[in-house]
């Protein structure tokens, strides 16, 4: 064996339909660690599975959440289905919580914002590499406490009426405060009143903390969140 340590270089794959963006992107990325190299790009998801089916198989996928043709919640769902090993870090200009749970759910290993700084990039891809996912500071807040709580103890899902939990299933939805109402026949000033009783007995601060909440807990399963 050489005693020189060949330092693992980390693979990526940048998908963005502007392509100036993706050109200064894959730039920054090459250049805020040596071992970060960027093996292809593209400018939207079908492109990249056509890619991903041809061979050309990055470590990990930096992608556009909105791009025509095939965003980023649909690529992201089609990598965890045809190549599961890739992980896929999501760059948003939406920092709602429908945009977070919907990537979520499609499977994705990480957020970042479009404005990112160059030393947080470097850290996500790092972090994605050696731990498997990555979140912002803002997303953290609302999600990985959560995840990290343990389990409900069942008394407070039992303190749950049927309704309550019919709210909580729909909110795992996309479907907004107001579609919700519309579906159980409530006013909206009834549903936020469901809402901030429920934040209180589940404890939870957002409604992103509340579907993660109904998941962990088996609420809801992820095959009904479609």
């Amino acid at each position: 064996k050489s005693m020189t340590h060949q330092q693992e270089n980390i693979t990526l794959t940048v998908v963005d339909d502007h392509q100036l963006f993706r050109k200064g992107l894959i730039n920054l990325i090459e250049q805020v660690d040596s071992r970060f190299k960027v093996i292809a790009e593209c400018s939207n998801g079908k492109e990249l599975m056509d890619q991903l089916a041809g061979g050309t198989v990055p470590e990990i996928v930096v992608m556009d959440v909105n791009m025509p043709i095939m965003d980023g919640f649909k690529t992201t769902e089609a990598i965890k289905e045809h190549h599961p090993d890739v992980a896929v870090l999501a760059l948003t200009m939406l920092n709602d919580e429908n945009t977070l749970i919907r990537l979520l759910r499609a499977g994705v290993n990480g957020f970042l914002n479009k404005d990112i700084e160059p030393d947080e990039l470097q850290k996500a891809i790092a972090e994605i590499h050696s731990k498997g996912d990555y979140y912002t500071e803002y997303v953290a807040g609302k999600l990985v406490s959560i995840l990290r709580q343990p389990k409900a103890t069942s008394r407070s899902i039992s303190e749950l009426n049927e309704q309550e939990l019919r709210f909580i299933r729909l909110c795992c939805s996309e479907l907004t405060y107001q579609a919700i109402a519309d579906e159980m026949c409530l006013s909206v000033k009834t549903i936020d009143g469901y809402r901030s009783k429920i934040f209180e007995k589940l404890d939870v601060k957002s409604r992103v903390g509340m579907v993660i909440f109904a998941i962990k807990n088996n609420l809801v399963s992820i095959d009904q969140l479609d």
